[in-house]
């Protein structure tokens, strides 16, 4: 029995499903990463997680591997290296802040990628879009509290990082549809792992326990999952309907920091939290309807 055989017939609530797992799948992972804060350097981490998740992807796109070569086209190269940025910044900054709040920080993504793709693709955005990327980006402000006292490289990482990914997702939308998806997901991942090598000769690389490998190999597993997943929810459903699922992954955060960390944001925190997810949302249904009404 199929994944898709399980789920309802709603091709909009089927894959608004897979993209909720993808987030706990993505969520799970990064939990087992943060057990190993102080333990193992992120580069290690990066490297032998990457090793697990690109066996799986290359398994899962052994079909596309014949046109391999695509992972060194230029739009699918300057993607891959932006996600590199991405996950470096992205592990670092889990190490030393909570995970509930670095979550929800991601969660202006979408935001930055609307006011990208005016600046960069031309597009136009309303007013009431700017006013959304405007409360989004205050709420994470709220999150990261840039005051002297407060504010520390890692809450820097996390605006870096956000960045990094909105980048990311702009130069996927300018990928050539001649691309096999699973080639995408193969390149992300092989890069990825590549990446941790960047960071040897400024670590010291430990010997792993086998709590270590268990935590390493689970977490490839389960980064595995949300690779497909998200591959999947491309596939069944529109994007623009499905990404308000993707902040269920804000949920999953809170739930994480809460149950295995003893993390809980503060009120500000909590307000800047809403804040994004609010401004997300709507953005996202603007979104939706302009190009509903392009359509007529």
């Amino acid at each position: 029995m199929s994944l898709t055989t399980v789920l309802p017939a709603s091709p909009a609530l089927r894959a608004g499903l897979v993209m909720i797992l993808a987030m706990a799948s993505f969520t799970a992972g990064d939990t087992m990463t943060k057990l190993m804060a102080g333990e193992v350097p992120v580069g290690q981490i990066i490297f032998f997680r990457g090793v697990v998740a690109t066996a799986i992807t290359a398994l899962l796109a052994r079909k596309a591997l014949a046109r391999a070569m695509l992972v060194f086209q230029k739009g699918v190269l300057v993607r891959s290296l932006s996600d590199v940025a991405g996950t470096i910044l992205f592990i670092t900054a889990l190490m030393h802040i909570p995970i509930a709040n670095l979550n929800a920080v991601m969660q202006a993504v979408p935001l930055l990628v609307i006011a990208f793709a005016a600046l960069f693709l031309g597009e136009t955005v309303g007013w009431r879009r700017v006013l959304a990327i405007l409360l989004g980006l205050a709420g994470v402000l709220f999150v990261v509290k840039p005051s002297p006292a407060s504010f520390t490289v890692y809450d820097a990482l996390s605006l870096g990082l956000i960045m990094a990914i909105a980048l990311r997702d702009i130069f996927t939308r300018r990928l050539n549809f001649d691309v096999p998806t699973m080639i995408i997901v193969f390149a992300n991942a092989a890069f990825v792992m590549l990446s941790g090598l960047l960071l040897y000769p400024f670590e010291t690389w430990v010997t792993l326990s086998s709590r270590h490998l268990l935590l390493i190999f689970c977490g490839g597993i389960l980064l595995s999952i949300g690779y497909v997943c998200m591959v999947l929810t491309i596939r069944m459903g529109d994007i623009s309907q499905t990404a308000i699922y993707r902040y269920s992954v804000v949920l999953f955060g809170l739930l994480s920091g809460t149950l295995v960390f003893g993390e809980f944001p503060d009120r500000w925190a909590l307000l800047g939290i809403a804040l994004i997810v609010v401004s997300g949302i709507y953005a996202l249904l603007r979104e939706m309807r302009a190009a509903r009404e392009n359509q007529l």
